[in-house]
């Protein structure tokens, strides 16, 4: 395989061909002298080259296999996962995932490409590598509007399908759905082409399904295939062996001798006896049982879904135009208030939530360094992007952002906490942030006067000390 990089456009053109184990290492971040300049003196380094062209040369399903391996590899690394690559010469569905042009596709404009990726590192102060899944995804689609999200079914995942961008950037196949859920959630995708509908286990949301037929009155799965006989005399219906008398057939309710088929009787549709309670039917009861969890559940009970490509609406398109840290925070949902509607509000919900039983989430982002208010703010961001319209933020102090999440049951926290680990990944961070994210079940007996004075006492207490990811803990 021929690999080429290509300069950006500050630098004169330049296309140098490369070995796929040197392109990997320059992609990959690195504390030691650039390995390029090791490579080779008029090797580019990172900062002088912003796409990658890639020319399959062996024929035939290894060189295929070698071109998607080498795609997955290129998007994996930080400085891959958005650069621009061209494939010429070979299209396969890998390629269509993961690249930006190939045979047959509409040509990119590669330099307006170039020089819009370099505006965005300017304007952020992050790179790539330590972006959220939410807003990589937002500025992939920023580069590549016409970019469209192609899906891969996939037994072996209980998810049953993902997305091959998604899975090469390392997010788990259970986190791309809600990660793509937010998009949908605010009219920002849509369908491209339908793959086809799965069922999911309503429990784990497991595509691993077991459909067995079960008797109706013992729900036992120890059906037996019988066969029946229908008596044209008196029109009595039974199972075989209860015609069967003396070595001949006699119906046993009106005791005419039964000699020929089609005169005297015949067979009507298969049957089946249970093996544990002996109730003859015609059709048992269909349930699915999980193969991962266990739970049983009636087919109308299963979650459905729809596994489709996916592509930037309307809506999505004048999003990710937006230049204000990549078009989210003007599109939020959740209602932002001040520290003192806040309280007002809480006032309101807390003896209510007493009275009727309900419960509310409260959520605390908070840091413990001073000069970091842009970080906490775009974290903010990321976390409204799950919100309900219903849902309040509120910038408690330089330190802390506050959510208040109405009618949200401590049940609920498991999968609010999924969402926020799949749009707020901090990872990738290595200790460059202190963050931690504390969730509080409303009310408690500690949740008594007035909000104004038992909410600083409940924020009181110093943020988790643990980096690189959100610590996240509940109180009562």
């Amino acid at each position: 395989m021929r690999i080429a990089v290509v300069g950006r456009a500050a630098t004169p053109p330049l296309e140098i061909r490369l070995e796929q184990d040197s392109l990997l290492r320059v992609l990959c971040p690195s504390s030691e002298p650039s390995h390029a300049q090791a490579v080779s003196p008029s090797f580019p380094v990172l900062e002088q080259f912003s796409a990658i062209h890639l020319f399959p040369e062996e024929d035939g399903h290894d060189g295929l296999r070698q071109l998607d391996t080498l795609l997955s590899a290129i998007r994996a690394t930080p400085h891959g996962a958005l650069i621009p690559i061209i494939v010429e010469g070979a299209v396969t569905a890998h390629v269509q995932a993961l690249a930006n042009q190939w045979p047959g596709s509409r040509a990119m404009h590669l330099e307006t490409v170039i020089e819009h990726r370099e505006a965005l590192e300017e304007s952020e102060a992050r790179d790539d590598q330590v972006l959220a899944p939410f807003e990589r995804l937002m500025r992939w689609w920023s580069l590549y509007p016409e970019h469209v999200l192609a899906v891969s079914l996939a037994a072996e995942l209980k998810a049953g399908c993902h997305w091959p961008l998604l899975s090469a950037w390392g997010i788990e196949a259970a986190a791309q759905r809600n990660l793509l859920d937010a998009f949908e959630h605010r009219s920002w995708i849509e369908e491209k082409a339908l793959v086809t509908r799965t069922r999911h286990c309503r429990q784990c949301r497991s595509v691993h399904l077991n459909y067995v037929d079960v008797c109706p009155r013992c729900r036992h799965l120890d059906l037996t295939p019988l066969d029946g006989l229908h008596c044209f005399a008196c029109g009595h219906v039974d199972r075989m062996d209860r015609f069967a008398q003396h070595d001949q057939l006699s119906c046993p309710k009106c005791r005419v001798r039964l000699r020929h088929i089609g005169v005297d009787y015949d067979r009507p549709l298969e049957s089946l006896a249970c093996g544990k309670c002996d109730l003859w039917l015609v059709e048992g009861e269909v349930e699915a049982h999980c193969l991962d969890c266990g739970q049983t559940q009636q087919p109308g009970e299963l979650v459905q879904q729809r596994i489709a490509s996916l592509q930037l609406s309307g809506e999505g398109r004048r999003a990710v135009a937006v230049p204000d840290k990549v078009g989210m925070s003007t599109s939020l949902p959740g209602q932002r208030v001040v520290p003192s509607d806040l309280h007002h509000m809480l006032d309101l919900l807390v003896p209510l939530a007493r009275r009727h039983s309900h419960r509310h989430l409260l959520m605390v982002l908070s840091h413990d360094r001073d000069g970091e208010h842009d970080l906490l703010e775009g974290m903010a961001q990321r976390l409204g992007s799950l919100l309900r319209d219903t849902d309040l933020i509120c910038e408690y102090t330089a330190h802390q952002w506050l959510f208040l999440l109405p009618h949200t049951p401590r049940e609920r926290f498991e999968d609010v906490a999924l969402r926020i680990q799949s749009l707020t990944d901090l990872k990738h961070l290595d200790g460059q942030l202190n963050m931690s994210l504390e969730m509080h079940e409303l009310p408690s007996e500690h949740h008594s006067g007035k909000a104004s004075q038992w909410l600083p006492n409940l924020l009181v207490g110093p943020p988790s000390s643990v980096p690189e990811s959100l610590s996240v803990s509940e109180s009562a």
